[in-house]
């Protein structure tokens, strides 16, 4: 492939990503829950100005740093949107970072693997579904990924080469802040794993002498530094009991809202979350093994197995966990196929098999989703999903049998392709398809429908921030009693109520669907003042 040796390749994968990241931006709706809720105290601290205490309607929420919130926030007056912003302009950061990882990947790969190889890391990078879903996703997760992966590209490179002088360990140290400000210390898994790895396997720690430790360790201090400590003042240290004391150690003890998973996890949906890349893996860490006292595969061994062993150990496991993680997972794949490409070494069939039974339990599973989503939970078969359906496994079954054959440039087409069109199928076509799940928007539409109900809407039974996010900041959470007390409280006010709360047996106005945060059927009912369920002719006067 002479793309691969393009000067302008690089840019070609930026445009990829882009490309690749960019359909279905505005077409899929909210999600719950963690996406609403970052994008509504985000909304909120655009409108007030506040860029230390993070707020949830009245609600603190102290569970993460500010930095994703910035960048929201600055999406937004950089659009110039008012009021009820849409969600799209709180995804652009995420968007945005998810297509400079793939960017950044080459830069940070070329010194480990070749730079032919590191193109090939960038195409994966573009068109891996765990990426897909994260840089359309208004979270901190992509944003968090590019700032690794400038980290470790900057550590390998000090790791490497003696020589660096004062930029590699600045671009290290500000990555390493910017990680800080987006989740905390989950970016220390890959750096400490790599260091840790690198120093025992070659009995050398001095190379640590190159990132500048004490200058650097200042000037990482004075980035992150100032907000923590208005953080701290501001909330009189609650953030920290906040963010450490109920949320870190609620995913170590696997209390609170989410529920602990076995280890293995991570294994086993790696197949889904590397996609359609994953058919690789068995080759690569086949061949990470044969090279594994080399000091930059070592480099790169450390930077995925220490990690994925501690999040395989927390018993609180979210699919997205391991994100930080697959830059290491991208690089090893593409140095596989790169010197298969060569002929520098054979695919093994046994390799090959392992991973083309996963693969394929992986394609089964995602063209179910991408066809079936519309019609269980839709009107219908939609046609874009299903041709979108067809389209990414078509691709997908010819980069199979491609690698089998041994044409591995036309096998990178077509897996490019296939991871493409499965994130536009999936984002653009099925899941918006799907409207049992957007119960926030089906209340909006219905609410709409009626111009003659006036201020916020009270809702009970149904507390999902995707809500708060599409009827408003002013949204009422309550209870039936709440909400039927607000109807009382004036002319043309509006609330959702859950039947099964009131005593009324009359429907005429229902709401029904699958709340998305948890799976569980809701069904709401729309009340008016002074109490009383609304009727179709509601504002026929």
């Amino acid at each position: 492939m002479s793309f691969l040796t393009a000067r302008a390749a690089p840019l070609c994968v930026l445009f990829l990503a882009l490309l690749s990241f960019g359909i279905g931006l505005a077409e899929l709706p909210v999600q719950d829950r963690d996406e609403a809720r970052f994008a509504q105290a985000a909304r909120q601290m655009a409108a007030s100005g506040d860029l230390i205490d993070i707020r949830l309607q009245d609600a603190p929420r102290h569970n993460k740093p500010a930095l994703i919130y910035w960048a929201q926030a600055a999406a937004v007056a950089l659009i110039g949107v008012s009021g009820e912003t849409p969600i799209w302009v709180h995804r652009l950061p995420s968007y945005l970072a998810g297509a400079l990882s793939a960017l950044a990947l080459i830069w940070a790969g070329t010194p480990l693997i070749g730079r032919r190889a590191a193109i090939i890391a960038g195409i994966i990078c573009a068109t891996v579904y765990m990426l897909h879903a994260e840089a359309r996703t208004a979270k901190t997760d992509a944003a968090l990924l590019l700032s690794v992966v400038l980290a470790m590209g900057a550590l390998a490179r000090l790791w490497l080469d003696p020589l660096r002088q004062w930029l590699t360990p600045l671009i290290f140290w500000t990555a390493l802040a910017a990680g800080f400000l987006l989740k905390g210390p989950v970016i220390l898994l890959p750096v400490t794993g790599a260091i840790i790895w690198t120093s025992v396997q070659f009995k050398d720690a001095a190379w640590l002498r190159r990132l500048r430790p004490l200058p650097g360790f200042v000037w990482f201090c004075l980035l992150v530094a100032p907000w923590f400590i208005a953080i701290s003042l501001v909330t009189d240290g609650a953030f920290w009991s906040a963010s450490v004391g109920s949320d870190l150690s609620n995913k170590i003890t696997a209390e609170g809202e989410h529920a602990g998973s076995p280890m293995g996890f991570y294994l086993l949906t790696v197949w889904l979350t590397f996609f359609p890349w994953s058919i690789m893996i068995p080759p690569a860490l086949m061949l990470a093994w044969q090279t594994r006292r080399d000091p930059k595969t070592a480099f790169m061994l450390g930077w995925l197995i220490p990690g994925w062993i501690v999040f395989e150990a927390v018993p609180v496991k979210l699919i997205h966990y391991t994100l930080p993680l697959f830059p290491a997972l991208m690089l090893l794949t593409a140095a596989m196929l790169s010197r298969a490409m060569e002929g520098d070494t054979s695919l093994r069939r046994w390799t090959l098999g392992v991973g083309t039974l996963g693969w394929l339990t992986a394609l089964i599973f995602f063209a179910s989703v991408a066809f079936m989503a519309p019609v269980s939970y839709g009107d219908g078969i939609d046609a874009w999903a299903s041709i979108g359906t067809a389209f990414f496994t078509i691709a997908g079954l010819a980069g199979l049998f491609w690698i089998w054959r041994g044409a591995i440039p036309r096998a990178i087409a077509a897996l490019a392709l296939s991871g493409l069109a499965l994130g536009w199928s999936l984002t653009a076509a099925s899941l918006p398809a799907a409207r049992s799940f957007w119960i926030a928007d089906q209340l909006v539409d219905v609410t709409a429908s009626f111009p003659c109900l006036q201020g916020p809407v009270a809702l009970a039974g149904y507390a999902e921030p995707s809500a708060v996010f599409r009827l408003g900041t002013d949204t009422i959470l309550t209870d039936a009693e709440g909400a039927l007390a607000y109807l009382e409280g004036g002319e043309n006010r509006a609330a959702w109520i859950d039947p099964a709360l009131t005593e009324t047996s009359e429907d005429r106005i229902l709401v029904e669907g699958i709340s998305i945060g948890n799976f569980r059927p809701v069904a709401l009912q729309l009340f008016v003042s002074p109490g009383v369920p609304a009727t179709s002719d509601l504002c026929a006067d």
